[in-house]
């Protein structure tokens, strides 16, 4: 093209060209994006946002009831323990007097739950009056030298403890394994291997095994042994 030009139009025409070529260059030229900043607040917005929001939905229902418990006086004993986001069982606010005094006693979630497991099937709801079950139900296993770990552990492998009275069942439960020769460690022992005996009936449940063991040849010794290790 640039044959049978001068020189001064041979320049002129190189200059257009590169003219042209410059500015068709810059038309191709990608348009930016964004600065390095900006793409780091885009890409931090869109994943921590997100789990921002699923954090607030999943502690909605506790936080509501932390506040419910602090209106009602309820949240004190759980300022000492803070691992309540760390229950095994889904917090609830339907519970029964009987549950919220079992609770506020030192049971755990667990332990409730298998107490209302062993009393009734589908987790039957814990409805004993305080004053005239509960306490007195507490106090007699304490007497008998549990602690409160063992005791909440008959409760909760036996709560009809609470359903069946002390004076007609318990009380005559532990006065028949103390007339086999067991004395107090082995009677928390047993009862403890096996909490269901504290609802039992001696003459009903009890006595028929001892007397077959009995005549199986076994002595009083041997009998109040088998029973302290296998009750």
């Amino acid at each position: 093209r640039l044959k049978g030009l001068g020189t001064r139009n041979q320049q002129r025409a190189c200059e257009w060209d590169v003219e042209g070529v410059t500015r068709a260059s810059m038309r191709r030229r990608p348009t930016h994006v964004g600065s390095p900043p900006t793409l780091l607040l885009r890409l931090l917005l869109g994943l921590v946002l997100p789990l921002c929001l699923a954090v607030a939905a999943a502690l909605g229902p506790c936080r509501s009831w932390l506040v419910i418990g602090r209106c009602s006086g309820t949240a004190v004993p759980f300022a000492s323990r803070p691992r309540v986001l760390m229950r095994s069982s889904p917090l609830s606010d339907d519970r029964t007097v009987a549950e919220a005094y079992l609770s506020s006693s030192g049971f755990s979630d667990d332990e409730l739950h298998k107490a209302k497991s062993h009393y009734g099937s589908g987790g039957r709801r814990l409805e004993f009056d305080v004053e005239s079950s509960i306490k007195p139900c507490l106090r007699w296993l304490s007497d008998l030298g549990m602690s409160e770990l063992e005791v909440r552990k008959a409760v909760a492998g036996c709560p009809m403890i609470f359903d069946v009275g002390l004076e007609k069942i318990s009380k005559p439960v532990v006065l028949w394994l103390k007339d086999l020769g067991l004395d107090a460690s082995q009677v928390k022992k047993t009862i403890l291997r096996c909490p269901s005996l504290l609802a039992c009936i001696p003459a009903v449940n009890l006595k028929p095994k001892v007397q077959w063991l009995k005549g199986l040849g076994m002595d009083d010794s041997q009998v109040a042994k088998t029973i302290v290790k296998f009750p």
